[in-house]
């Protein structure tokens, strides 16, 4: 029977959302038992972040391993294999009797939990037309920033209701109800191919040359680089520096994240009539101007919350309404290494926001005109990036064009 393509249903959207959500639901359902278990086992608050930052590490770079695993060996094997190896670091976790031993047992579950985003968008390639992609990472833009405001809510219930081992028992459960769902939604997506004569090296090489891929997926790091920073930053910022309540902030970062979706769901319902490159530059566009206006403004002297939070609202609007054509113009292209390709560059785009985090953490102490300026600065590398790339696939189209019939036949 040929493999046939489809567009998105809402029941294989909602499995390939939540799979790629598997860093925030892993990450910010631990958060608000950390103080619990430095009291436990007499550690420090320095120490048991490090369950956070290797986590983030090694789920980054186990995405490298299960993308190209999942192109030679299928999707079912390695998603069951990185699933398991997920809920064995839960299980260590909640059976941790030392916080030595509880950040090896988050270190396995980010070595098993990077599995989830990797083959979460080779499936979207696997199963859907070039709009169809378009739309499903549409989707997933939507939902995703509710990860994070929602997962620390259900954690903090869960560890004052049963203490905070109880957290990695339903994380471990995320594990075995994952993959139950993707036995019984999905199971084996990737299309027959033929092996690739080029190997590995010859499919990173593809990728890596290739300028349309590098040039989204510089997009994508970079804006993120600035949306990162806000959120790494701005708790400092708005409550030490600008007096505003913990309450009021977290209406802050809601606000923000209500910005990405509001530009996630305009970038959905553009997806077939107008081309994908614009799309992306009207957000880089959008983002570039809210995060230039911010910057002038604070220079100039004026420093209010409320100037920080609408101005970081727009950017969030731009971000979100062209990450997802970004994703889709780096990836679509290169269907026969869906999962290299979602792999490098959900890597690439980690590896340079976080590298660009730690580097203005070192640096700059947090204050307005530094975060204003910090995000500034990548943002408007984004546009530039984003307006080079869309000048390249313009001529391309010309190109394309202006050849005759008989040449493009032949081509």
């Amino acid at each position: 029977m040929p493999f046939v393509r489809r567009e998105p249903t809402l029941r294989i959207a909602i499995f390939l959302i939540a799979l790629s959500a598997t860093a925030p639901i892993s990450v910010d359902t631990f958060l608000p038992s950390m103080p619990d278990i430095v009291d436990e086992f007499g550690s420090t608050e320095a120490f048991l972040t490090l369950g956070v930052t290797l986590f983030l590490v090694s789920f980054a770079a186990s995405q490298l391993v299960y993308g190209p695993a999942s192109d030679k060996w299928g999707r079912r094997p390695i998603l069951f294999i990185g699933l398991s190896i997920y809920v064995l670091g839960g299980i260590m976790c909640l059976s941790a009797t030392s916080a030595e031993m509880l950040i090896a047992g988050r270190v396995l579950q980010g070595l098993g939990g990077g599995v989830g985003p990797a083959l979460a968008n080779a499936m979207v390639l696997d199963l859907f037309s070039r709009e169809g992609a378009t739309k499903m990472i549409g989707y997933q833009a939507i939902v995703m920033p509710l990860a994070p405001a929602i997962a620390p809510i259900i954690g903090g219930a869960i560890a004052s209701a049963a203490g905070w081992r109880a957290v990695f028992v339903v994380l471990a459960g995320f594990g075995v109800f994952f993959a139950s769902w993707y036995a019984v939604t999905l199971g084996e997506t990737r299309p027959p191919r033929a092996p690739s004569r080029a190997g590995l090296r010859g499919d990173y090489r593809t990728l890596l040359t290739s300028p349309t891929f590098l040039g989204f997926a510089l997009v994508m790091g970079l804006m993120f680089s600035g949306q990162l920073l806000f959120v790494s930053t701005s708790s400092f910022v708005l409550i030490d520096h600008m007096g505003v309540s913990p309450t009021a902030f977290g209406f802050a970062f809601g606000f923000m994240a209500l910005g990405f979706m509001a530009g996630a769901t305009t970038s959905s319902r553009l997806v077939g009539k107008y081309k994908g490159h614009h799309i992306v530059m009207a957000g880089a566009t959008i983002a570039g101007a809210a995060a230039g206006m911010l910057l002038l403004l604070v220079l100039a002297g004026v420093e209010h919350p409320l100037i920080v939070i609408v101005a970081t609202f727009v950017q969030a609007i731009g971000i979100g309404l062209s990450r997802p054509s970004a994703m889709a113009g780096a990836l679509v292209p290169f269907p026969h290494i869906a999962g290299v390709a979602s792999s490098t560059l959900m890597f690439v785009q980690m590896a340079l926001s976080s590298g660009y985090n730690v580097i203005y953490s070192m640096v700059f102490e947090p204050g307005v005109t530094s975060l204003a300026a910090g995000m500034f600065v990548p943002i408007t590398l984004g546009f530039f990036v984003a307006w080079f790339v869309g000048t390249r696939v313009r001529r391309a189209e010309r190109e394309a064009a202006e050849r005759p019939p008989e040449a493009a036949a032949a081509g």
